[in-house]
């Protein structure tokens, strides 16, 4: 055989051989993930549902950090408290609906959307009523 198409035959099986292991490596790492597919991921969300002067407390809270909080409706609907170190407190006001971004302490950002309701509506007016009558 000759030498010449030897080394032609190992360099082709060479070649064969480097781009099966690729197309395997590529296989294997999966599609690439960029920053911003990162950033987007989906989020866990928790739905919560307290009534008018309820508490609910959020444990596990990475220490220092803010939430992100954003108003659905009514802002006056929830009052939260970041003063205990890992916990955040939250407050139901009066009907209305936030959503709270919330990191843990593992790290993970969680959604929490928290609906507040009342159990009846007002009643009556806060109008002063007339005084009685004297009894003689």
């Amino acid at each position: 055989m000759n030498t010449r198409s030897k080394h032609t035959k190992v360099k082709a099986a060479l070649i064969a051989t480097l781009a099966a292991t690729l197309g395997l490596l590529i296989l294997i790492a999966g599609p690439p993930v960029c920053a911003a597919q990162a950033k987007h991921a989906k989020r866990r969300t928790i739905s919560v549902t307290i009534d008018k002067g309820e508490t609910y407390v959020i444990e596990g809270v990475r220490e220092g950090a803010a939430p992100g909080i954003k108003v659905a409706a009514n802002p006056n609907a929830l009052v939260v408290r970041t003063d205990a170190p890992g916990k955040i407190v939250l407050v139901g006001a009066d009907t209305g609906s936030w959503n709270l971004v919330v990191t843990l302490a593992t790290g993970e950002k969680v959604n929490y959307a928290v609906s507040v309701r009342a159990l009846a509506p007002p009643q009556g007016s806060l109008a002063p009523a007339s005084a009685p009558t004297a009894i003689p």
